[in-house]
C-alpha cells in the first residue's frame, strides 16, 4: 500500500484527520440511524448525503428503487449522513462506535466532497480518508473495503472543484492494496461526452437522480460482486 501522509506542514494532524461531532441535532440523528439500520448484514455503505440518499430519495425520484433492487436483498446497511465530512466519520467510528459489535464482509466507502466544497485541500481531504481507512482496517481486519473515488460535481468540466476531486482521487488511489482495500474510481459514468454533468443524472449537479443511482450500481457491480463472494 502506498503511504499517504496525514501530517500537515506544521507537523500537526489536520482537522480532517481528527474525530469531530457536528451540531446539536447530529448526535440524535446518528443514534436514530444506528437503531434503524440492521447490524445483521455483510454489506455496509458508509458516507455522506450521496450515500444516505440511496434510501431517502423518494421525493426526488432518486435511489430507493435502485437500492431495493440491488442491496435490499443483501440486507445492506446504509450509514450515510448528509453533510458529513471525514472528521465526522472519524467521530462516528471512534467516539460513536458506529460499526462496533458486528463484522460485515464488505464496506462501500465514499466521503470527501463536503471537505473539498468547504475549503479543504485535496491533500488534507485525502489524509482524512486515509485515517478512516486505517481505522476500518484496524477495527475490522477481515472486512474488505471498497473505497470509491469522490464523484465529480458541478456542471462544467472546467469548474475548479473538478480538479480538486481528481487530485484527491489520485492520492487515495494509493490506498489500494488488492487484499483488504480496493479502490474504484467510477466517476466518469456520471459525465456526458463533453465532460459536463446533466441534471438528469445529478439532479443539482451534486446529488444523484434515480438514473444516477442506477449508473452507480451498474458501474460498481463488477467491483463489489467479487468482494461479496470472496472467502
Amino acid at each position: 500500500m502506498m503511504a499517504v501522509s496525514m501530517i500537515s506542514v506544521a507537523g500537526e494532524l489536520p482537522t480532517e484527520c481528527k474525530p469531530v461531532p457536528r451540531g446539536d441535532w447530529w448526535p440524535n440523528y446518528f443514534k436514530n440511524m444506528l437503531q434503524r439500520e440492521s447490524r445483521n448484514t455483510g454489506l455496509v455503505f458508509l458516507g455522506d448525503s450521496i450515500t444516505m440518499m440511496w434510501r431517502t430519495q423518494s421525493g426526488f425520484e432518486g435511489g430507493s428503487n435502485v437500492w431495493d433492487k440491488y442491496y435490499k436483498p443483501l440486507n445492506a446497511c446504509n450509514y450515510g449522513i448528509s453533510g458529513d465530512k471525514t472528521e465526522n466519520i472519524l467521530w462516528r467510528l471512534t467516539e460513536g462506535r458506529n460499526m462496533e459489535g458486528f463484522n460485515p464482509r464488505v464496506c462501500v466507502f465514499l466521503i470527501g466532497i463536503n471537505n473539498l466544497l468547504q475549503g479543504s485541500t485535496p491533500e488534507n481531504t485525502a489524509a482524512g480518508i486515509t485515517a478512516i481507512v486505517q481505522r476500518l482496517r484496524a477495527d475490522h481486519p477481515d472486512m474488505k473495503i471498497l473505497l470509491l473515488g469522490i464523484f465529480p460535481c458541478w456542471q462544467k468540466p472546467e469548474n475548479p472543484v473538478r480538479q480538486k476531486v481528481k487530485d484527491t482521487n489520485a492520492i487515495i488511489a494509493g490506498l489500494h492494496d488488492g487484499k483488504q482495500v480496493f479502490f474504484a474510481d467510477i466517476g466518469a459514468v456520471f459525465l456526458e461526452k463533453d465532460g459536463s454533468i446533466s441534471k438528469e443524472i445529478l439532479r443539482d449537479y451534486l446529488h444523484l437522480s434515480g438514473k444516477g443511482y442506477q449508473r452507480w450500481a451498474e458501474a460498481m457491480q463488477p467491483h463489489l460482486e467479487p468482494l461479496l463472494k470472496a472467502n
